[in-house]
């Protein structure tokens, strides 16, 4: 199997363990908005932000270097659950000692026990899913991801409409659906049988020499696609970021196309890491990536208003005019995380900090003198030019790595007119066959790309098949 095929597989069973997810996810929205308040919807994803925060610190992202040491070290792998387990335990229960902290703090001081038990079980999820992915068990890791949005469905339901708890019916059915997901793919994937007695100290040590580095990268990352969420609820309130919330919800399209595929990329750019022909591969599957992410944003920017009506609550709808802003801010994200990859691949870990460190500086300072003026929409402009910053300084940093080809026709033409679009509906210029034109020209420019793609996935289809 070549490595555009091997690629093809990996991202068709990522795609199958994570799009439905991904895609309930972005249905719910509807369901939020009806049973939660804007209020309640804006204090449960300040909470949810503040896991995103905590993990990497917690866990020391000893989860990155489970997935990463158990793709090429089949001689070691009992070392690494059980070195990646002894981290995660021992940062949440050092965790618990920030509790008094977390009372005094009113958006919190109701919902701390939630804070922890999502902690806890998003952590081990986490540990669990990616040793899983990383020793080859691609088929339990697809079937967890489905089972994890049955029992994330269900428990919604269950507890937001049969019992209307609120905001407690949303944590309990996060922390059950992940407990459930832990256990099911620790005994049938026979994880168990990789715990060993002893910890392996000299080889913890690599693994955290490996993980550490990425913490700071994790914390500044988490501050580019969230520090915004504070700032709104610290300058505007916790409404408006209700509202900004929900208006998220539209990009987690494209960051579902993204998670997918960086998935499976991550394992093919470590196999490919030492390849003498990886410019070639990683500039071909680079340019057609760009061209789905460029379609997609440019073509849910055309349908942007009718599909927000349709997707969220009425009160929530005067929120949508920060979404082309934030989905063309997920598209420099996703350019980021691909170039990323490189210095994963390389364990080059430092050159992905300093560059997300520059990243979130812009953000941060961006925030405070956009949001005071321009409200959530300034939250959003600082997000997107900080990612497109991060961008061009991973461009020029991984260069020594592997060399990525740029075509002005393919990446500055496409970005220019998706911008266009975003800025117009930013600024309340609605000109539908504006939209539709700009869409048809990027049609016209990926149409070679569209039918190579095309004729690519029907002959991998059919090769499946036999």
């Amino acid at each position: 199997m070549n490595k555009y095929s091997k690629l093809a597989k990996n991202t068709s069973v990522f795609f199958i363990a994570n799009f439905g997810s991904k895609v309930i996810s972005f249905l719910l929205v509807r369901f939020y908005t009806e049973f939660l308040s804007l209020e309640e919807y804006g204090t449960i994803d300040l909470l949810s932000t503040t896991v995103s925060l905590a993990f990497p610190i917690i866990t020391l992202c000893i989860t990155e270097a489970v997935l990463r040491f158990s793709i090429d070290d089949n001689d070691n792998r009992g070392k690494i659950l059980t070195n990646g387990l002894f981290i995660t335990l021992l940062g949440n229960l050092m965790f618990v000692f920030l509790a008094p902290v977390f009372m005094k703090i009113d958006v919190f001081a109701d919902n701390v026990i939630w804070l922890y038990l999502l902690t806890l079980t998003n952590s081990f999820y986490t540990i669990i899913i990616h040793f899983s992915r990383g020793i080859g068990k691609t088929k339990l890791f697809a079937i967890s991801g489905l089972l994890h949005t049955i029992f994330l469905v269900s428990f919604n339901i269950l507890f937001l409409v049969v019992f209307s708890l609120g905001i407690t019916g949303y944590f309990i059915s996060s922390v059950l659906a992940n407990l459930l997901i832990i256990i099911i793919v620790f005994f049938f994937g026979k994880l168990y049988s990789y715990i060993i007695k002893n910890l392996e100290k000299k080889y913890l040590k690599q693994m955290l020499l490996y993980s550490i580095p990425l913490i700071p990268n994790s914390i500044f990352w988490w501050i580019m696609q969230s520090a915004d969420r504070y700032a709104i609820t610290y300058i505007l309130s916790t409404t408006e970021n209700g509202l900004y919330s929900a208006a998220n919800k539209i990009p987690t399209l494209i960051t579902t196309i993204s998670t997918v595929f960086f998935q499976a990329w991550q394992l093919s750019s470590v196999e490919e890491a030492n390849s003498t022909q990886k410019s070639s591969f990683y500039s071909n599957v680079f340019s057609k990536m760009s061209a789905l992410l460029i379609l997609a944003t440019s073509f849910l920017l055309v349908i942007l208003q009718q599909v927000y009506k349709i997707l969220v609550e009425e009160t929530y709808f005067s929120g949508w005019t920060c979404v082309p802003f934030l989905l063309c801010a997920m598209v420099f994200s996703c350019y980021s995380n691909f170039l990323g990859t490189n210095y994963i691949a390389m364990k080059k870990t430092n050159g992905v900090f300093l560059t997300t460190v520059v990243g979130a500086l812009i953000n941060v300072i961006l925030n405070f003198i956009l949001i005071p003026s321009m409200g959530i929409e300034g939250a959003a402009l600082a997000t997107m030019i900080s990612f497109f910053m991060t961008w061009i300084f991973r461009a020029f940093g991984t260069r020594k790595f592997v060399k990525i080809n740029y075509s002005f026709l393919y990446f500055c033409i496409p970005i220019f007119l998706i911008l266009i679009q975003a800025t117009m509906l930013t600024f309340g210029i609605t000109l539908i066959y504006i939209h539709i034109v700009i869409f048809l020209s990027l049609l016209v420019i990926y149409s070679k790309d569209i039918f190579k793609f095309l004729k690519f996935a029907l002959t991998f289809v059919l090769r499946r098949r036999r």
